[in-house]
């Protein structure tokens, strides 16, 4: 079992860290572009007028991840992997959406400050931690039978023999 993750985690890694480059090097600035396209008329029904690249841009990378672990889970039929990826994919778009008008009108009332970051935190770790849960939710065998494997037993045990 060991080696079956220690191996999920390279594949993962061997995908991921390109997949990254990528992202920096032209992908977050045409997936933001993209965004701000998709994502107007919503914003506008926000409130958000103008979403400033250095807001969000960086926030956007949690759909790396998400793709990542869609397509290394192993025992997920190609029909759940391929619904449970696009509908992700929809979600956290959704997600982000409220992520950026959060963002933005948090800046507007706080500007840098430490206080917009206090603001901001609960919506940072909710946008950051959405695709992981979502994974789970869609690989739920493969996370059942891993937590079942590696689970660490908590109370009393078997009782043992007096000598």
């Amino acid at each position: 079992m060991r080696r079956q993750l220690f191996l999920l985690l390279l594949e993962f890694l061997a995908i991921t860290l390109p997949l990254t480059w990528l992202w920096h090097a032209w992908g977050r600035d045409a997936y933001l572009e993209f965004f701000q396209w998709a994502a107007g008329p919503a914003l506008a029904g926000l409130g958000v007028a103008r979403l400033p690249r250095v807001m969000v841009g960086n926030r956007f990378l949690n759909l790396l991840p998400f793709v990542t672990l869609m397509i290394i889970t192993p025992g997920l039929s190609l029909r759940r992997r391929g619904i449970g990826a696009g509908v992700g994919l929809v979600l956290i778009f959704f997600i982000q959406i409220g992520f950026a008008a959060a963002a933005y009108h948090v800046r507007a009332r706080y500007g840098l400050s430490a206080r917009a970051f206090s603001a901001l935190f609960p919506a940072l770790l909710f946008s950051d931690s959405f695709p992981f849960l979502l994974w789970a939710v869609i690989a739920k065998d493969f996370v059942t039978d891993i937590g079942r494997r590696t689970a660490v037993k908590i109370g009393p045990g078997p009782p043992r023999e007096s000598r």
